[in-house]
């Protein structure tokens, strides 16, 4: 590292400095709590717990559903109150094993690593991809369109 570009000199103190006081500012939010990241990948980790608990519900709701409709009509209610439980229940159980909770961090914390595409480099990309599938459409449409006029002189129809 080069010594050149570290800041070494102390901090000027003057009071009437306006930035100073923004700096002072700053540090009084910062004990207050204000601006602190208190989640982090956490949140995401309990976002997708939260999804996983919907996505249980609605996927329990229909098998039992299907289930119970080989022997009798189900009741909706019923069918809402146990697809809610055993997918609630479900959810917390996976969010409390320590295995399942520290899988999802490890997989958040390497989402979190990825360079994502912007919306420019997205929108080139997929212009290119549409572009190239037409330009392969066309190639093949055309060589069809020889073919079947070469089979069509060989069979004479």
């Amino acid at each position: 590292m080069n010594d050149e570009n570290l800041d070494t000199d102390p901090p000027d103190n003057d009071p009437m400095d306006p930035s100073a006081l923004d700096a002072q500012s700053e540090e009084g939010a910062e004990a207050a709590g204000a601006g602190k990241k208190t989640l982090g990948l956490e949140r995401w980790v309990q976002l997708g717990f939260v999804v996983t608990a919907l996505m249980l519900v609605w996927l329990s709701g229909h098998i039992i559903s299907t289930v119970w409709y080989i022997w009798a009509d189900p009741s909706e209610p019923v069918v809402t109150a146990a697809s809610v439980i055993f997918g609630i229940g479900a959810s917390i159980a996976l969010y409390r094993s320590p295995s399942v909770y520290a899988l999802s961090l490890e997989v958040a914390d390497e989402l979190s690593k990825v360079t994502w595409p912007t919306r420019q480099e997205t929108t080139s990309s997929t212009v290119v991809v549409i572009v190239t599938s037409i330009i392969a459409a066309v190639f093949l449409g055309f060589f069809d369109a020889i073919w079947s006029a070469v089979t069509d002189l060989v069979y004479k129809v």
